[in-house]
């Protein structure tokens, strides 16, 4: 992914009229690779899906480009972090010449209350994205497409 997508901020709302950024590619990239790991034997990451040369020199079969729209909120007018959180996960697949093999899409989500995020703001959001890269990983897995 380039860098703009991975630095990309996202400002959703929180509780009591308040919003929350984050980046949402940047905070999930290591799961993401650790989730692409788990279905494919070699990964690679790509600076641009258009990199010949490193396509080359590492033998890419697939080019998965992500795609993540978040939500949040929180019913509670006396919390700001969000203590609801949704992920979709969008993933684009071509071959290594860029032809569409497929797509798949899953939702995530996460919930989280006052006790439990005390001492960790986010974790209605790690939950949903947990939750969004599971699923994307057993769809992944189940793909006949992909065991060509």
């Amino acid at each position: 992914m380039s860098e703009d997508v991975r630095t990309k901020e996202v400002t959703t709302p929180g509780g009591g009229g308040d919003k929350v950024s984050y980046q949402p590619y940047r905070d999930m990239e290591t799961a993401f690779y650790k989730m692409l790991t788990n279905v494919f034997g070699s990964v690679t990451k790509l600076k641009t899906a258009k990199d010949a040369e490193a396509i080359s020199r590492n033998n890419v079969s697939y080019i998965i480009t992500p795609e993540i729209v978040t939500n949040s909120s929180s019913p509670s007018p006396f919390t700001w972090p969000p203590t609801k959180f949704n992920v979709d996960l969008t993933c684009q697949i071509t071959d290594a010449l860029g032809n569409p093999v497929l797509t798949k899409s899953v939702s995530g989500e996460g919930n989280a209350e006052f006790s439990e995020f005390k001492s960790d703001f986010s974790l209605s959001g790690k939950r949903a994205s947990q939750d969004a890269l599971l699923k994307m990983q057993r769809v992944l897995l189940e793909a006949a497409e992909l065991r060509k």
